[in-house]
């Protein structure tokens, strides 16, 4: 059933304009997060029925809070605290960003091989042939990615056209996710040690999780190749943060690729996205994990579709959670 009054709609004041541009068809009244804090957000919520936002504190929870859909902005719902929620209250998700992912990884991934950053900076100085004089291509490398979800898939797509040998892993194989990756079998998370050894570039495409997080360590990085590359485009902390700076620092391994990390600035701030210096190390390639403009496109017509559903009393979409009550 449609209700009659309009919405009541929060969200980030950098995501405003972007979110409204899709809301118009949709009886509606946008508001942006206060700066006054949790104490302003907890005020806030009490005239709120959707939340857009990948983060929901314990510190709001109120119990004035009117809260009915929390919508994240990406696929993560890491930074929602679900006990926190009002009863009644679901969460949803949202996808569209596995092509710009896979783009990303694969940058990363070609970064480190081809040895840009530094051939680059040499030719910056007339030096045409520092070190090694040939490169090596993609082809026939053994490529592991961990994770068969939405940018999983697209990573195995991109992985065959360049003629990779491909494994996968993840935390729920069965014939059917591996016959919809087109590929003969996908291998469990727990067999990760048994298939390091073999792997010239391993990405990390899975969530920060209980039973994910520091899944790979320094027990991990020295069963890896010193040849080979590990790309992170999941989540910081599923790549122990000192075990892999220390291992990037004693070149025990090739280089790394850093699209995700261990800390992140709230808006306006400049902060270091770890507490090591990444930054000092040549044999990484670090990139501050921004969507694309098609991936955001995406988004808000798949959230404001939502909202729209929301509304009418019909059955919201990448539906993760819902509270009981």
């Amino acid at each position: 059933m449609s209700t009659a009054s309009p919405l009541r709609i929060l969200v980030h004041r950098q995501f405003a304009r972007d979110l409204a541009r899709e809301l118009t068809a949709i009886p509606h009244v946008l508001t942006t997060m206060p700066d006054s804090g949790d104490s302003g957000m907890a005020d806030r919520l009490a005239e709120t029925d959707v939340l857009v936002s990948g983060i929901f504190k314990a510190a709001w929870r109120d119990p004035r809070c009117a809260v009915r859909l929390v919508h994240s902005t990406g696929a993560g719902i890491d930074g929602i605290e679900f006990s926190a929620l009002p009863a009644g209250c679901t969460v949803c998700n949202v996808y569209g960003h596995e092509r710009g992912v896979a783009e990303q990884a694969f940058l990363l991934i070609l970064a480190l091989q081809k040895s840009l950053l530094r051939l680059d900076a040499a030719l910056r100085r007339g030096d045409w042939t520092p070190q090694q004089p040939y490169l090596s291509e993609l082809r026939n490398r053994n490529l592991l990615i961990l994770g068969a979800g939405h940018i999983g898939r697209e990573l195995v797509r991109w992985g065959r056209f360049l003629d990779m040998h491909i494994t996968v892993l993840t935390r729920n194989a069965s014939p059917e996710r591996a016959a919809a990756l087109g590929l003969s079998t996908v291998g469990r998370l727990n067999d990760l040690e048994r298939h390091l050894p073999e792997a010239d570039f391993v990405i990390v495409a899975i969530p920060a999780a209980a039973g994910t997080v520091d899944l790979i360590g320094s027990r991990q990085l020295q069963q890896m190749k010193p040849g080979a590359f590990i790309i992170n485009v999941g989540r910081g902390p599923v790549i122990n943060e000192d075990a892999l700076f220390e291992a990037l620092q004693a070149r025990q391994i090739a280089g790394a690729g850093l699209d995700v990390w261990w800390q992140y600035p709230v808006v306006g701030q400049v902060r270091m996205p770890s507490r090591r210096p990444f930054h000092e190390l040549e044999n990484v390639v670090m990139s501050p994990h921004k969507p694309t403009i098609e991936t955001m496109e995406y988004r808000w017509k798949e959230i404001a579709a939502n909202i729209r559903r929301l509304r009418d009393g019909e059955p919201l979409r990448c539906v993760v959670h819902r509270s009981a009550g």
